[in-house]
């Protein structure tokens, strides 16, 4: 089985470089064990001052920071900005994390963070039609013209639906296969906070429980959320399928639409087109496809949590 791809030349694949600017620890009393990881006092208050970020990029106010997550190995806050971003807002939003100093380390990023949705041309409707809808599968916001291009994430997450990311629905609501067949028209979405989307499934359409890329197969058979170090697979309408291993959890991302909550971060590598394509661990399905840099890695995962 052939499975559709967005052709595009920023396909070639280059991690964003990044510099460690601060890196500050505190108190042995309060800080990392022997062993790794955090001690309590030290977590209640990484946890406080994440709370106090988030709080101020869902208001807007975080300027051209791109991500923060809890280290639990380093128990440090590590803070993710383009580089030479000096702009007022990201000023301030910077110097209220540096209110705690030693919770904190500074990063500086070569290229902004964005959802990974592609702009390419319409499904071809004399393209053959494969055996059912599989996840996995390039899907197109329109029939002519240049339309928006997402990837399915996994048929039967929620009975009779299939699924992408949540910036994908908040662009364009219908969507078709590959072969000009209507998907579905999206029910549920949410974005930002999070970002996912829920499809029903057309009239007529087959959903499989698997995902394809090529003349792979893969069933899935069951879900499960991202845990830190698991090794994961993800397959996007542009890259195909790309693995990684996941180094973060909890993380918030500051789109250029709104802040989203609770991502993973994984290493693999992805590219414009793999938005809302499925995440899995063998059979079991772990994630959806949000965003990274425009090309490379990291890439940004939705836990199947909605």
């Amino acid at each position: 089985m052939k499975r559709t791809t967005v052709t595009r030349s920023m396909l070639s694949m280059a991690a964003a470089a990044v510099l460690v600017l601060t890196t500050q620890v505190g108190p042995a009393a309060s800080g990392p064990t022997a062993g790794g990881g955090c001690l309590v006092d030290r977590l209640d208050e990484l946890r406080v001052l994440r709370h106090r970020l988030d709080g101020l990029a869902l208001d807007g106010r975080a300027g051209n920071s791109q991500y923060w997550y809890i280290d639990h190995q380093r128990c440090t806050l590590t803070i993710a900005t383009l580089r030479g971003a000096a702009d007022p807002a990201t000023s301030a939003f910077l110097n209220t994390a540096r209110l705690m100093p030693a919770l904190v380390k500074i990063v500086e990023l070569d290229a902004a963070i964005r959802s990974r949705v592609a702009k390419g041309p319409a499904a071809d409707p004399n393209s053959h039609a494969a055996s059912g809808f599989h996840g996995g599968s390039a899907i197109y916001s329109g029939l002519t013209g240049t339309v928006l291009i997402c990837t399915a994430g996994f048929n039967g997450y929620r009975p009779n639906t299939t699924g992408t990311a949540g910036h994908c629905a908040r662009d364009a609501p219908t969507w078709y296969d590959g072969t000009g067949a209507l998907v579905g028209t999206v029910d549920q979405s949410r974005f930002p906070g999070a970002d996912w989307a829920v499809i029903p499934a057309a009239e007529g359409l087959t959903l499989t429980a698997d995902i394809v890329d090529g003349d792979s197969t893969t069933a899935i058979t069951g879900f499960a959320r991202p845990r830190l170090r698991d090794r994961v697979c993800a397959t996007g309408a542009s890259s195909g399928t790309r693995c990684g291993t996941i180094d973060a959890t909890d993380v918030t991302v500051n789109y250029p639409e709104g802040a989203v909550t609770g991502l993973a971060r994984s290493t693999q590598s992805g590219a414009a087109g793999d938005s809302g394509g499925p995440v899995h661990i063998g059979p079991t399905g772990v994630g959806l496809i949000s965003g990274g840099p425009p090309q490379g890695a990291p890439t940004f995962i939705q836990p199947l949590d909605f």
